[in-house]
């Protein structure tokens, strides 16, 4: 089966280029190694949005590589203790925390890219993304969120 998922990226702080990039989240829907679709909150203003664009090839090079579109679009995103939810008009996802033995979130430490240093596994109720070129529906999948903390180093 191919890799499909919904990838949620937000920023808590951080700037790219003198912009702020706060509060900043897209969704990226992608089949792997395959093509993708970015959608940024239409919250975000034209310099975030651009700011953005410019780091997919540093920071996400394989989303941006096989990338269809990359527009804005309402966004939304709840995450509690036990669920996560999220989704734009064309994918939406929603998945509960799996719980190891001791009943606390499962968590996976140490992974070699600095993006996944806080990764809870989660379940999917629901990862469906349904477009005029791509469809695909899926339950009891395994996922993550990420949530970056980003900004410039100065020498």
């Amino acid at each position: 089966m191919p890799c499909n998922g919904n990838r949620l990226i937000s920023f808590r702080s951080g700037q790219y280029q003198e912009v702020d990039l706060s509060g900043v989240a897209f969704l990226i829907t992608f089949t792997m190694r395959g093509w993708s679709k970015i959608y940024v909150s239409d919250r975000v203003t034209g310099q975030q949005m651009a700011a953005v664009q410019a780091l997919l090839p540093i920071a996400f090079a394989g989303f941006h590589r096989g990338m269809e579109s990359f527009t804005k679009a309402p966004l939304t995103m709840e995450i509690t203790e036990k669920r996560v939810t999220y989704s734009v008009p064309e994918s939406s996802v929603d998945m509960e925390v799996m719980r190891g033995f001791d009943g606390k979130p499962v968590k996976v430490l140490n992974l070699p890219n600095p993006a996944y240093q806080d990764y809870t596994q989660y379940r999917s109720v629901v990862l469906r993304h349904d477009s005029a070129n791509h469809k695909f529906s899926y339950s009891g999948t395994t996922g993550f969120t990420s949530t970056m903390d980003v900004g410039n180093k100065k020498s």
